[in-house]
């Protein structure tokens, strides 16, 4: 007997690890229409090869009790650990696709790359490993929805809108703590809690910043992404870093502000020329007026040369900090202290042996 579906609230999680829409690569030069060509031609992600565990089903110490969702690279399961009597997730890779030997390491890689990082606004792994051939890690198992789900019912309060752009770049600051750059921030990769928290999702574009003066490697910037929410770098093919992350929070802010894209059209190359060549729209939030300082921040965020955006998601928390008053410090949308500083008390990441591992699209 397969696995039976999971509730809805948790079918949201399944939903977030394999988004349904195809993720693809863009390998052209630096003018549009070959990018375009590159990104229309080249679709990888399918769900060749997905495997329907049956319920009880197990995978070292975990047995599987459910199935939450479905997706390019697999399928995601609720499950128990029996060893430490818990529920999780489990995310199992395709089996078409664990044969590849780059989309193999792709998952082994963000497993490892991630398992250094501990914060309460980023989704926590807890194991990865294979199990009679089949390759798989476990998560942390989260009870709400997406930013995604959330803003198809339209645009934001203001008020709400920052302390969820303020809780998700607490997150993804702790990464770039550790040199790890997002590469693929949504509102698909941002969750939101029923409890009132904020986790961030799916590292699985993310690579290391190099050291200054590195090389960068040819295979690094190969890219994989969501058009609208890329910054020009990105999809010009140039080296990505904590800025690159910084205008992706931008894009996703104005659009729970707005509820609208700034740079959303038609097509996927009238998009990619907008956020080429495009200043954003003028920013009318909903949920009554909001200071003229926040459309200011957002306008730095978006920036198209990175030296002129603000310089790291630490930059955007405490822009927005001080914006409301309301500091960031605990990974919650509401209820903040009212002191600024206490940011660097909490925000600073501790190895650990939590990570984040989601997949990409």
């Amino acid at each position: 007997m397969a696995a039976p579906a999971a509730p809805q609230h948790l079918t949201y999680l399944g939903a977030a690890l394999f988004p349904g829409t195809p993720a693809t690569r863009l390998r052209g030069g630096g003018n549009a229409s070959g990018i375009l060509a590159e990104w229309q031609n080249d679709v990888r992600w399918r769900a060749e090869g997905a495997m329907a565990l049956e319920t009880g089903a197990r995978l070292g110490g975990y047995s599987v009790t459910g199935l939450l969702g479905t997706g390019g690279m697999g399928e995601v399961y609720r499950a128990r650990d029996e060893r430490l009597g818990r529920d999780v997730a489990i995310k199992v890779i395709a089996q078409a696709l664990a044969s590849e030997t780059k989309e193999l390491l792709r998952f082994e890689r963000e497993a490892r790359a991630l398992a250094a990082l501990s914060h309460p606004n980023i989704l926590g792994i807890f194991d990865f490993g294979e199990h009679d051939g089949v390759h798989f890690a476990v998560m942390e198992l989260l009870d709400g929805t997406t930013l995604r789900e959330r803003l198809n019912g339209g645009a934001l309060p203001w008020r709400t809108a920052v302390a969820i752009a303020s809780a998700a770049a607490r997150g993804v600051a702790a990464a770039h703590a550790r040199g790890i750059v997002h590469r693929d921030l949504k509102p698909e990769n941002i969750f939101l809690l029923a409890d009132g928290g904020v986790k961030v999702l799916d590292f699985g574009l993310a690579r290391r910043d190099p050291a200054p003066g590195a090389p960068v490697q040819p295979e690094e910037e190969t890219l994989i992404g969501t058009a609208v929410y890329m910054a020009p770098e990105q999809i010009l093919r140039k080296p990505a870093d904590a800025r690159t992350d910084v205008f992706a929070l931008g894009v996703v802010l104005f659009e729970m502000l707005a509820g609208r894209g700034p740079f959303t059209r038609s097509t996927v190359g009238e998009t990619i020329g907008a956020v080429l060549t495009e200043d954003p729209p003028a920013l009318t939030p909903t949920g009554g007026a909001a200071p003229p300082a926040l459309e200011r921040i957002v306008r730095r965020c978006l920036a198209k040369d990175p030296e002129e955006r603000l310089q790291s998601a630490y930059d955007l928390v405490f822009a927005l900090g001080e914006l409301t008053a309301l500091p960031p410090g605990p990974a919650r949308t509401s209820a903040w202290p009212l002191r600024v500083a206490i940011f660097l008390a909490g925000a600073l990441v501790g190895a650990g042996a939590a990570a984040l591992f989601l997949l990409s699209r």
